[in-house]
């Protein structure tokens, strides 16, 4: 019963709660993104493509391989979207993230998750990504209250955890 509990309250935590089947919607906020992006001319010479196909919006800033907090909600709400279900082409990218704040603690293995909820623009959705802070911190002192918002950043990366697959950004840092 515990498994079952646990699964109930973490995978929204990590990923898995989605809306009613509207994918046709994310998938065409995809391709109205894709229909506006620029090619560069053929005579001039562009930078390599980075490994996961991410829009300039999201290279934008040096410090971050994908930064979501560079986009729109419903892209953002995409984009995780995307990170959930093709985990292992964003595996070691730098990301950052805005979104909600939100804790469980597993009652037989009393392990912690931390996870930062991203919603889509109506907030009737909710992405999360699951992330590890770098460091000695204890909750809930170093950590801010369940429900604030909150940017973090940290490397992509996955895990297996009871035969599920889940994503989490390591070496996590809280942004002030």
């Amino acid at each position: 019963m515990n498994k079952i509990m646990r699964t109930a309250v973490l995978l929204p935590l990590v990923c898995l709660t989605a809306c009613s089947a509207n994918t046709s919607n994310i998938d065409g906020i995809i391709a109205q993104q894709e229909a506006t992006e620029t090619v560069a001319p053929a005579e001039t010479t562009a930078p390599p493509a980075p490994e996961v196909d991410v829009s300039p919006e999201m290279a934008a800033n040096g410090d971050y391989d994908i930064d979501l907090t560079m986009l729109e909600s419903n892209m953002v709400y995409a984009e995780v979207y995307s990170m959930v279900y093709e985990a292992d082409e964003f595996a070691g990218k730098t990301v950052r993230a805005r979104g909600t704040f939100a804790y469980y603690q597993d009652p037989d293995t009393q392990k912690d998750y931390f996870a930062v909820l991203i919603s889509d623009a109506a907030a009737c959705c909710a992405q999360g990504i699951e992330f590890v802070l770098d460091g000695d911190y204890v909750y809930p002192d170093d950590y801010p209250e369940v429900g604030t918002d909150i940017t973090i950043h940290g490397e992509f990366d996955t895990y297996v955890e009871s035969g599920t697959t889940y994503i989490q950004l390591l070496h996590a840092e809280i942004e002030a």
